[in-house]
């Protein structure tokens, strides 16, 4: 707009006529009047103007693309001439040996991780003696030390596998699988032992969970420890439809849980089937619900008849039927995450199985609150209530569990827990414990 105005201003310095005094600046001695030396100046063709004024412009690019491109030209000529003179330090002696790779085989060594957790306790049982074994005594023992190992196999899988070392029960086989990822759309395929997807806290080791154990009602509705078995697991990642994640898994696997199934291999495998659904409720909460789903039989098939020799038995076929629902409520506020959260998770389980006198129905529920009080501090509460399985006289087992959990690191973290309730047929069972529990490898702490 500036180049405009001046150059309109240049043009009209050219095209109008010089003035009428003489070269001695003498003044004439008669003037004509204003009004007609401007009827007597002749007319300014805008046209030519701005045709000028393109031109101009044209002109000024030019000059300006041409001082670029030469000094581009002299930068080029300088670097060139910085290359030449350098020294050529690209030369190869042809005395050089060139071997394999063979000494970084170490990157195809799977990850290793070790835990070790301490679990101290005091059991305060005056009105109750009846001890079911040697976790029912105070004492000061080495729960267990775990062994986990993961390696990535190729672009399409990876495996895990977790041994548990424990003083009183040996090792045990916790999990050992494959998984492939990316092979089919938005689907991963598992194949093997593993912690199986029912709610939420049964997928976790018990080194991660929230508590020092396992909730009431998964120890005595799913079996002791929860519910891990060998099969095929398929998880696929639909599309939004209700919310704003939705996952189903479906999990066909031998009846190996001898609380639930057939405790052994069996011809007719058991089928779990479990649906997530996750909501954002705001930038700083998240809401997850979950709807579980599974079917077996748990009659015994081939054992030796009592009365004839060499003569192999098969039950009628026995049914068992479980389903689960689970709620997680999230919030951490997205400026203090590090400092600030709460967790809110509830579980409800039901339980159907035939024996071959009757059929018998358990159910229970947990509910846990925990709040982080800063960036190490963690305080909870959880409640359970079981009515058994195997409980003829449908009495109602109960327990709480406050505790306080210090991360001292990502490695360590120490927790000091209180049980109280009725967790036996015939009194109350109060316990005082400490954890401590600590991690060595690349993967600490994780729940999976």
């Amino acid at each position: 707009m500036h180049k405009l105005a001046f150059y309109t201003f240049v043009a009209l310095l050219l095209l109008l006529p010089g003035r009428a005094y003489p070269q001695d600046k003498e003044k004439p001695k008669s003037a004509t009047s204003t009004a007609d030396q401007i009827k007597a100046a002749p007319e300014i063709d805008v046209g030519k103007l701005l045709e000028r004024l393109k031109a101009l412009e044209s002109q000024l690019r030019q000059i300006q693309q041409a001082r670029e491109d030469e000094e581009l030209e002299k930068l080029r000529q300088s670097a060139s001439t910085e290359a030449a003179s350098a020294p050529d330090k690209t030369v190869i002696s042809k005395d050089r040996t060139y071997i394999t790779a063979s000494r970084s085989l170490q990157a195809l060594n799977p990850e290793i991780s070790v835990s070790g957790d301490f679990l101290a306790q005091l059991v305060l049982n005056e009105d109750f003696t009846g001890y079911a074994g040697a976790n029912d005594r105070s004492g000061l023992p080495l729960r267990a030390l775990d062994l986990h190992v993961q390696s990535t196999l190729d672009p399409f899988s990876f495996t895990k596998i977790a041994l548990g070392f424990m003083p009183y029960e040996g090792v045990s086989l916790e999990e050992l699988y494959i998984t492939w990822t990316g092979v089919i759309p938005r689907c991963t395929l598992t194949v093997g032992h593993f912690r199986q997807q029912f709610g939420v806290v049964n997928r976790w080791h018990e080194h991660d969970l929230d508590q020092t154990g396992y909730p009431l009602a998964l120890d005595e509705l799913l079996g002791e420890g929860g519910l891990s078995q060998s099969g095929l697991s398929l998880s696929w990642l639909m599309p939004a439809l209700w919310a704003h994640t939705n996952e189903l898994t479906i999990q066909v696997t031998d009846g190996l849980n001898e609380h639930l199934f057939a405790g052994e291999y069996f011809s007719v495998p058991t089928v779990l089937v479990h649906l997530k659904n996750y909501y954002d409720l705001s930038e700083n909460t998240y809401l997850e619900l979950g709807l579980t789903g599974m079917f077996g039989f748990n009659n015994q098939r081939g054992y030796p008849d009592p009365d004839i020799d060499d003569l192999l038995l098969d039950d009628d076929y026995r049914t068992t039927y479980v389903a689960g629902a689970d709620l997680t409520l999230f919030w951490s506020p997205l400026k203090q995450a590090r400092y600030r959260s709460l967790t809110w998770r509830s579980e409800g389980l039901w339980v159907r199985k035939e024996t071959e006198t009757d059929t018998r129905h358990g159910w229970g529920i947990y509910s846990y609150l925990q709040y982080q009080l800063g960036a190490s501090w963690f305080v909870g509460l959880r409640a359970d209530l079981v009515e058994p399985l195997n409980n003829g006289n449908k009495t109602l087992l109960w327990q709480a569990v406050p505790y306080v959990t210090f991360w001292q690191s990502e490695f360590v973290y120490l927790r000091l827990e209180v049980r109280h309730g009725e967790v036996f047929e015939g009194g109350h069972d109060t316990r005082v414990l400490f954890q401590v529990n600590w991690a060595a490898g690349p993967h600490k702490h994780e729940k999976y």
